[in-house]
Protein backbone atom coordinates (compact mmCIF):
# COMPACT_ATOMS: atom_id res chain seq x y z
CA UNK A 1 0.00 0.00 0.00
CA UNK A 2 1.24 3.46 -0.90
CA UNK A 3 2.54 5.59 1.94
CA UNK A 4 0.93 8.99 2.47
CA UNK A 5 3.02 12.14 2.94
CA UNK A 6 1.66 15.61 3.66
CA UNK A 7 3.86 18.53 2.64
CA UNK A 8 3.05 21.95 4.07
CA UNK A 9 4.69 25.00 2.50
CA UNK A 10 4.49 27.51 5.33
CA UNK A 11 2.70 30.86 5.01
CA UNK A 12 1.62 32.47 1.70
CA UNK A 13 2.51 35.31 -0.63
CA UNK A 14 0.30 37.65 1.41
CA UNK A 15 1.80 36.79 4.83
CA UNK A 16 3.16 39.96 6.38
CA UNK A 17 6.85 40.06 7.22
CA UNK A 18 7.75 36.61 5.91
CA UNK A 19 10.28 37.61 3.25
CA UNK A 20 13.93 38.25 2.51
CA UNK A 21 15.25 41.81 2.94
CA UNK A 22 14.98 42.18 -0.86
CA UNK A 23 11.34 41.06 -0.75
CA UNK A 24 11.31 37.42 -1.85
CA UNK A 25 8.40 35.89 0.05
CA UNK A 26 9.17 32.91 2.26
CA UNK A 27 6.30 30.93 0.72
CA UNK A 28 7.97 31.20 -2.70
CA UNK A 29 11.04 29.45 -1.29
CA UNK A 30 9.02 26.96 0.76
CA UNK A 31 6.86 26.10 -2.25
CA UNK A 32 9.85 25.45 -4.51
CA UNK A 33 11.31 23.06 -1.96
CA UNK A 34 7.95 21.29 -1.50
CA UNK A 35 7.63 20.85 -5.27
CA UNK A 36 11.19 19.52 -5.43
CA UNK A 37 10.45 16.99 -2.68
CA UNK A 38 7.38 15.82 -4.60
CA UNK A 39 9.41 15.46 -7.82
CA UNK A 40 12.12 13.48 -6.03
CA UNK A 41 9.49 11.09 -4.65
CA UNK A 42 7.42 10.67 -7.84
CA UNK A 43 9.16 7.36 -8.70
CA UNK A 44 8.18 5.85 -5.33
CA UNK A 45 4.96 4.22 -4.16
CA UNK A 46 3.72 7.26 -2.28
CA UNK A 47 0.79 9.69 -2.26
CA UNK A 48 1.73 13.36 -1.82
CA UNK A 49 -0.70 15.91 -0.36
CA UNK A 50 -0.42 19.64 0.31
CA UNK A 51 -2.13 21.55 3.13
CA UNK A 52 -1.23 25.06 1.95
CA UNK A 53 -2.75 26.94 -0.99
CA UNK A 54 -0.56 25.79 -3.90
CA UNK A 55 -1.12 29.13 -5.66
CA UNK A 56 0.20 31.01 -2.62
CA UNK A 57 -2.66 33.50 -2.81
CA UNK A 58 -4.31 32.53 0.49
CA UNK A 59 -2.61 31.98 3.83
CA UNK A 60 -4.56 28.92 4.96
CA UNK A 61 -4.93 29.02 8.75
CA UNK A 62 -2.92 26.58 10.83
CA UNK A 63 -6.19 25.16 12.13
CA UNK A 64 -7.44 24.44 8.59
CA UNK A 65 -4.10 22.88 7.65
CA UNK A 66 -4.19 20.58 10.65
CA UNK A 67 -7.82 19.60 10.01
CA UNK A 68 -6.94 18.69 6.42
CA UNK A 69 -3.90 16.70 7.53
CA UNK A 70 -5.87 14.78 10.14
CA UNK A 71 -8.49 13.85 7.54
CA UNK A 72 -5.75 12.46 5.30
CA UNK A 73 -4.00 10.70 8.22
CA UNK A 74 -0.61 10.48 6.48
CA UNK A 75 2.38 8.47 7.59
CA UNK A 76 4.25 11.73 8.14
CA UNK A 77 3.78 15.51 7.81
CA UNK A 78 6.64 17.83 6.88
CA UNK A 79 6.07 21.57 7.29
CA UNK A 80 8.67 23.35 5.16
CA UNK A 81 10.01 26.76 6.18
CA UNK A 82 12.97 29.12 6.00
CA UNK A 83 14.36 30.95 9.00
CA UNK A 84 14.84 34.65 9.79
CA UNK A 85 16.69 36.48 12.56
CA UNK A 86 16.50 40.29 12.57
CA UNK A 87 15.03 40.86 9.11
CA UNK A 88 18.25 42.69 8.20
CA UNK A 89 21.28 41.23 6.45
CA UNK A 90 23.69 39.44 8.79
CA UNK A 91 26.08 36.50 8.95
CA UNK A 92 23.87 34.18 11.03
CA UNK A 93 23.50 30.85 9.27
CA UNK A 94 22.32 27.27 9.36
CA UNK A 95 19.47 24.78 9.15
CA UNK A 96 17.43 23.20 11.92
CA UNK A 97 14.47 20.83 12.19
CA UNK A 98 11.85 20.85 14.96
CA UNK A 99 9.74 18.12 16.51
CA UNK A 100 6.94 18.22 19.09
CA UNK A 101 8.05 19.53 22.48
CA UNK A 102 5.03 17.99 24.20
CA UNK A 103 5.32 14.55 22.67
CA UNK A 104 9.07 14.01 22.25
CA UNK A 105 8.39 10.97 20.10
CA UNK A 106 11.50 8.92 19.24
CA UNK A 107 10.52 8.55 15.57
CA UNK A 108 9.95 12.30 15.22
CA UNK A 109 13.26 13.02 16.90
CA UNK A 110 15.00 10.65 14.51
CA UNK A 111 13.32 12.28 11.51
CA UNK A 112 14.31 15.74 12.73
CA UNK A 113 17.89 14.71 13.49
CA UNK A 114 18.44 13.00 10.15
CA UNK A 115 16.74 15.74 8.12
CA UNK A 116 18.82 18.47 9.78
CA UNK A 117 21.96 16.50 8.99
CA UNK A 118 20.82 15.72 5.44
CA UNK A 119 19.82 19.28 4.57
CA UNK A 120 23.09 20.54 6.02
CA UNK A 121 25.19 17.99 4.13
CA UNK A 122 23.45 18.65 0.80
CA UNK A 123 23.35 22.44 0.99
CA UNK A 124 26.67 22.98 2.76
CA UNK A 125 24.97 25.11 5.42
CA UNK A 126 25.68 24.76 9.15
CA UNK A 127 23.73 22.04 10.97
CA UNK A 128 21.99 23.69 13.93
CA UNK A 129 20.48 20.32 14.83
CA UNK A 130 17.13 18.86 15.87
CA UNK A 131 15.14 20.94 18.36
CA UNK A 132 11.82 20.77 20.16
CA UNK A 133 9.09 23.40 19.94
CA UNK A 134 5.38 23.78 20.62
CA UNK A 135 4.55 24.91 17.07
CA UNK A 136 0.88 24.34 16.28
CA UNK A 137 1.67 22.32 13.15
CA UNK A 138 3.47 19.87 15.42
CA UNK A 139 1.36 19.79 18.56
CA UNK A 140 -2.10 19.75 16.94
CA UNK A 141 -1.35 16.63 14.88
CA UNK A 142 -2.14 14.24 17.70
CA UNK A 143 -1.55 11.00 15.79
CA UNK A 144 0.61 12.14 12.86
CA UNK A 145 4.42 12.07 13.06
CA UNK A 146 5.32 15.67 12.23
CA UNK A 147 8.46 17.75 11.77
CA UNK A 148 9.03 21.38 10.81
CA UNK A 149 12.13 22.23 8.79
CA UNK A 150 13.91 25.59 8.76
CA UNK A 151 16.20 25.51 5.72
CA UNK A 152 18.52 28.45 6.15
CA UNK A 153 18.09 32.14 7.03
CA UNK A 154 16.36 34.46 4.57
CA UNK A 155 18.24 37.44 6.04
CA UNK A 156 21.67 35.80 5.95
CA UNK A 157 24.35 36.89 3.51
CA UNK A 158 25.73 33.35 3.86
CA UNK A 159 22.51 31.41 3.27
CA UNK A 160 20.70 33.69 0.81
CA UNK A 161 22.42 32.65 -2.44
CA UNK A 162 21.94 28.98 -1.60
CA UNK A 163 18.29 29.05 -0.56
CA UNK A 164 17.25 31.23 -3.51
CA UNK A 165 19.01 29.08 -6.12
CA UNK A 166 17.44 26.10 -7.90
CA UNK A 167 20.47 24.00 -6.94
CA UNK A 168 20.14 24.93 -3.27
CA UNK A 169 16.41 24.25 -3.25
CA UNK A 170 16.93 20.81 -4.82
CA UNK A 171 19.61 20.12 -2.18
CA UNK A 172 17.26 21.16 0.64
CA UNK A 173 14.57 18.90 -0.81
CA UNK A 174 16.99 15.98 -1.12
CA UNK A 175 17.80 16.29 2.57
CA UNK A 176 14.10 15.81 3.26
CA UNK A 177 13.22 13.19 0.64
CA UNK A 178 16.19 10.92 1.34
CA UNK A 179 15.13 10.63 4.99
CA UNK A 180 11.50 9.96 4.03
CA UNK A 181 12.57 7.23 1.59
CA UNK A 182 14.74 5.61 4.25
CA UNK A 183 12.54 5.94 7.33
CA UNK A 184 9.21 5.16 5.63
CA UNK A 185 10.75 2.31 3.65
CA UNK A 186 9.46 3.68 0.36
CA UNK A 187 9.65 1.33 -2.60
CA UNK A 188 10.07 2.26 -6.24
CA UNK A 189 7.13 1.89 -8.60
CA UNK A 190 7.36 -0.28 -11.70
CA UNK A 191 8.72 1.26 -14.90
CA UNK A 192 5.25 1.07 -16.47
CA UNK A 193 3.69 3.14 -13.68
CA UNK A 194 6.50 5.72 -13.79
CA UNK A 195 5.93 6.17 -17.53
CA UNK A 196 2.25 6.82 -16.96
CA UNK A 197 2.96 9.37 -14.24
CA UNK A 198 5.64 11.27 -16.17
CA UNK A 199 3.83 11.98 -19.45
CA UNK A 200 5.79 13.02 -22.49
CA UNK A 201 3.00 13.57 -25.00
CA UNK A 202 0.21 16.09 -25.40
CA UNK A 203 -2.40 13.46 -24.57
CA UNK A 204 -1.14 11.85 -21.33
CA UNK A 205 -3.50 9.49 -19.53
CA UNK A 206 -2.35 10.52 -16.06
CA UNK A 207 -0.52 13.87 -15.96
CA UNK A 208 0.99 14.54 -12.53
CA UNK A 209 2.40 17.62 -10.86
CA UNK A 210 6.13 17.68 -11.49
CA UNK A 211 5.84 15.41 -14.56
CA UNK A 212 7.14 16.32 -18.01
CA UNK A 213 4.72 17.47 -20.72
CA UNK A 214 5.42 17.94 -24.42
CA UNK A 215 3.29 20.51 -26.22
CA UNK A 216 3.45 19.67 -29.93
CA UNK A 217 1.51 22.74 -31.05
CA UNK A 218 1.22 26.24 -29.61
CA UNK A 219 -1.70 26.58 -27.22
CA UNK A 220 -3.75 29.39 -25.73
CA UNK A 221 -2.43 30.27 -22.26
CA UNK A 222 -4.59 31.64 -19.45
CA UNK A 223 -4.16 33.08 -15.94
CA UNK A 224 -6.60 30.64 -14.28
CA UNK A 225 -7.84 27.10 -14.85
CA UNK A 226 -11.41 28.46 -15.01
CA UNK A 227 -10.46 30.72 -17.91
CA UNK A 228 -8.73 27.80 -19.64
CA UNK A 229 -11.93 25.73 -19.34
CA UNK A 230 -14.09 28.54 -20.67
CA UNK A 231 -11.55 29.64 -23.30
CA UNK A 232 -11.82 33.28 -22.25
CA UNK A 233 -9.43 36.06 -21.22
CA UNK A 234 -6.46 34.55 -23.06
CA UNK A 235 -3.19 35.76 -21.52
CA UNK A 236 -0.53 34.51 -23.95
CA UNK A 237 0.24 31.97 -26.63
CA UNK A 238 2.25 29.11 -25.09
CA UNK A 239 4.81 27.95 -27.64
CA UNK A 240 5.28 24.28 -28.54
CA UNK A 241 8.01 22.51 -26.58
CA UNK A 242 8.82 20.55 -23.43
CA UNK A 243 7.39 21.73 -20.12
CA UNK A 244 6.98 20.71 -16.49
CA UNK A 245 3.50 20.43 -14.99
CA UNK A 246 3.36 22.98 -12.15
CA UNK A 247 -0.27 22.37 -11.20
CA UNK A 248 -3.45 20.54 -12.28
CA UNK A 249 -7.06 21.64 -11.73
CA UNK A 250 -10.28 20.35 -13.29
CA UNK A 251 -8.39 18.74 -16.16
CA UNK A 252 -6.49 21.93 -16.96
CA UNK A 253 -2.67 22.05 -16.77
CA UNK A 254 -0.35 24.80 -15.59
CA UNK A 255 2.83 24.44 -17.67
CA UNK A 256 6.21 25.95 -16.88
CA UNK A 257 9.80 25.82 -18.10
CA UNK A 258 11.21 26.71 -14.68
CA UNK A 259 10.82 24.06 -11.94
CA UNK A 260 8.92 25.47 -8.98
CA UNK A 261 7.62 28.55 -10.81
CA UNK A 262 4.03 28.88 -12.03
CA UNK A 263 3.47 29.25 -15.76
CA UNK A 264 0.29 29.52 -17.84
CA UNK A 265 -2.87 27.41 -17.72
CA UNK A 266 -3.80 25.48 -20.87
CA UNK A 267 -6.64 23.20 -21.87
CA UNK A 268 -4.88 20.00 -23.00
CA UNK A 269 -7.91 19.14 -25.12
CA UNK A 270 -7.42 22.13 -27.40
CA UNK A 271 -4.40 23.54 -29.23
CA UNK A 272 -3.86 26.26 -31.78
CA UNK A 273 -1.78 25.56 -34.85
CA UNK A 274 -0.06 28.92 -35.09
CA UNK A 275 1.41 31.09 -32.38
CA UNK A 276 0.13 34.63 -32.03
CA UNK A 277 2.09 37.09 -34.19
CA UNK A 278 5.20 38.50 -32.53
CA UNK A 279 4.81 42.22 -31.88
CA UNK A 280 7.31 44.93 -32.15
CA UNK A 281 6.57 47.80 -29.80
CA UNK A 282 5.35 48.63 -26.31
CA UNK A 283 4.37 51.88 -24.68
CA UNK A 284 4.44 53.07 -21.08
CA UNK A 285 5.42 56.17 -19.20
CA UNK A 286 6.85 54.40 -16.14
CA UNK A 287 9.11 51.47 -15.30
CA UNK A 288 8.95 51.51 -11.49
CA UNK A 289 8.21 48.27 -9.62
CA UNK A 290 4.53 48.13 -8.67
CA UNK A 291 3.44 50.74 -11.22
CA UNK A 292 1.01 50.08 -14.04
CA UNK A 293 2.38 49.39 -17.52
CA UNK A 294 0.47 49.66 -20.79
CA UNK A 295 1.46 47.23 -23.54
CA UNK A 296 0.08 48.57 -26.81
CA UNK A 297 1.06 45.60 -28.97
CA UNK A 298 1.73 41.91 -28.44
CA UNK A 299 5.37 41.27 -27.56
CA UNK A 300 7.67 38.27 -26.94
CA UNK A 301 7.78 37.15 -23.31
CA UNK A 302 10.78 35.44 -21.71
CA UNK A 303 11.65 33.56 -18.51
CA UNK A 304 14.63 35.74 -17.63
CA UNK A 305 15.79 39.33 -18.10
CA UNK A 306 18.93 38.03 -19.84
CA UNK A 307 16.83 36.17 -22.43
CA UNK A 308 14.66 39.24 -22.97
CA UNK A 309 17.75 41.39 -23.55
CA UNK A 310 19.27 38.85 -25.96
CA UNK A 311 15.96 37.98 -27.63
CA UNK A 312 16.58 34.26 -27.10
CA UNK A 313 14.50 31.35 -25.73
CA UNK A 314 11.11 33.05 -26.12
CA UNK A 315 8.60 31.62 -23.66
CA UNK A 316 5.27 33.10 -24.76
CA UNK A 317 3.64 35.94 -26.63
CA UNK A 318 2.38 38.53 -24.15
CA UNK A 319 -0.88 40.05 -25.32
CA UNK A 320 -1.43 43.82 -25.39
CA UNK A 321 -3.18 45.28 -22.34
CA UNK A 322 -2.74 46.73 -18.87
CA UNK A 323 -0.13 45.18 -16.55
CA UNK A 324 1.75 45.78 -13.32
CA UNK A 325 5.55 45.92 -13.16
CA UNK A 326 6.71 43.04 -10.94
CA UNK A 327 10.46 43.55 -11.38
CA UNK A 328 13.10 45.34 -13.47
CA UNK A 329 16.65 44.34 -14.44
CA UNK A 330 19.13 45.81 -16.90
CA UNK A 331 16.41 47.75 -18.67
CA UNK A 332 14.17 44.70 -18.99
CA UNK A 333 10.74 44.55 -17.28
CA UNK A 334 8.80 41.68 -15.70
CA UNK A 335 5.11 42.47 -16.21
CA UNK A 336 2.13 40.72 -14.67
CA UNK A 337 -1.66 40.90 -14.52
CA UNK A 338 -1.64 39.87 -10.86
CA UNK A 339 0.04 42.45 -8.66
CA UNK A 340 2.79 40.94 -6.53
CA UNK A 341 3.13 37.81 -8.67
CA UNK A 342 5.86 37.27 -11.27
CA UNK A 343 4.89 37.30 -14.93
CA UNK A 344 7.00 37.35 -18.11
CA UNK A 345 10.11 39.38 -18.90
CA UNK A 346 9.90 41.72 -21.88
CA UNK A 347 12.22 44.15 -23.61
CA UNK A 348 10.35 47.49 -23.50
CA UNK A 349 12.45 48.77 -26.39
Amino acid sequence: MAKKIVLDAGHALCTAGKQTPDRIHEWELNNKVALAVARQLVAYDVEIYRTDDVTGKTDITLYERVVKANKIMPDVLVSIHHNAYTGKWGNHTGVEVYYNLNRKNHFEKMLATEMAAGISANTGLKNRGAKTAAFYMLTANAKIPSVLTEGGFMDSIIDYHIITSAKGQEAYAKGVSDVLIKQLGLTRKTEEVRKEESPKTTTPSQPVIGGKYTLTKSAAGFYTSADAIAGRNQRVSVLAGDYIIFNIANGMLNLTKVPGSAGSWINPGTTITTPMPPPTTTTSTTTAIGDKFTLTKNTPGYYTAADAKAGTNQRVTVLAGEFYIFNTSNGMINITKTKGKAGSWINPK
